[in-house]
């Protein structure tokens, strides 16, 4: 079946012989309905099919440290949290935490933290949320010591350390960090805070340079070599793509009821969508009837394998150098059955 899309599918590339110029896929981990261990055996699997990196995020759980520790000891892989909340620990304990999964890993741990939202930040965890870029500059100034193993002393509005200085330094002399981006601002800032890379989310491959060039603006025009750009793609293998449309648009129509993702949401053309989700005031309904076919077909990669597989690599093509894959899926089997057919399909 054809997805109906605004740009080009790059099918032709990753079909027939294989493919030397697309990067290894990303697992995106928690996965809908496995738990911690399960999911650990799933990225075991996926390390023997091509995988080359799990990349961690938080929102109901489990926690984003936690599965990381035990694959640290247990995979090879590359891991990375994108991205946690910078409000919900305090810089000391996520610098502890960063050091010790790069100890365990050997030096093949990303930290990525990021502003959040409202609903996690302030109403679940009890944390202010009025300042939000705030709280990230705050404790990126704070983590920077602390990451390269050192003595950190900083004093901010919202984050402060008072001469924390962790047992060890980290192996390759300083852990990774990473930083989302959902607005210009927040974009700017990543650029001038001279990080490692940006965590990009929910978004189509056109508006990958759209968030790029904000970011190089804010570190001075250009991005260094090796700039980290990590997506999560979220993916669904079907050939009933308008009843994975309705089933995306109840799923994800409260992230756009959200302050934080309705601001972007607008900013990346979407107004009509954004002010809908809002004017159905809570009804869980409304706010998905608002939710329009071309945003999700925008924004999410549905369609056999080889569909997904080209609409991956238009991420790639659009600037995306770790593409970290979302299984849209319920239950183990299904996303493992999501998660092969797409590395099958990407790696032939």
């Amino acid at each position: 079946m054809t997805i109906h899309v605004r740009f080009p599918l790059i099918v032709p590339r990753i079909e027939g012989a294989h493919v030397t110029d697309l990067p290894p896929l990303a697992l995106s981990l928690p996965l809908t309905g496995v738990d911690a261990r399960s999911s650990i055996e799933v990225a075991r699997q996926a390390e023997e099919r091509g995988f080359s990196a799990v990349w961690n995020s938080e929102v109901q759980g489990p926690d984003a440290f936690t599965t990381l520790g035990a694959l640290a000891v247990a995979t090879d892989l590359d891991l990375g949290v994108a991205v946690v909340p910078a409000q919900t620990r305090s810089a000391v304990v996520l610098g502890m935490t960063a050091v010790s999964l790069a100890e365990l890993t050997g030096g093949r741990f990303t930290l990525g933290i990021g502003s959040s939202s409202e609903v996690i930040v302030n109403r679940w965890a009890g944390q202010p949320f009025d300042k939000p870029l705030t709280a990230v500059r705050e404790t990126v100034a704070a983590l920077r010591p602390v990451l390269s193993g050192e003595r950190a002393t900083s004093e901010g509005e919202i984050v402060s350390i008072g001469g924390y200085k962790p047992h060890a330094a980290p192996p390759g002399g300083r852990v990774p960090l990473v930083l989302a981006a959902l607005n210009p601002r927040s974009c700017r800032m990543v650029g001038e805070l001279g990080v490692d890379g940006v965590c990009l989310n929910q978004l189509a491959p056109h508006h990958v340079p759209q968030i790029l060039d904000q970011v190089a603006d804010g570190a001075g025009g250009s991005l260094p070599a090796g700039y980290r750009v990590i997506a999560r793609l979220f993916c669904a293998v079907t050939d009933d793509v308008p009843a994975a449309r309705e089933l995306i648009k109840a799923t994800f129509a409260p992230y756009i009821a959200t302050s934080v993702y309705n601001r972007f949401y607008r900013w990346m053309g979407y107004e009509e969508e954004a002010d809908g989700v809002l004017a159905a005031q809570g009804d869980r309904q409304a706010m998905a009837a608002a939710v329009s076919d071309r945003l999700v077909d925008d924004l999410y990669c549905l369609g056999s394998p080889d569909e997904v597989a080209g609409k991956i690599a238009a991420y790639v093509d659009a600037g995306v150098t770790v593409p970290a894959i979302q299984a849209l899926a319920f239950g183990r089997q299904q996303a493992e059955a999501t998660l092969w057919s797409i590395a099958d399909a990407w790696n032939r």
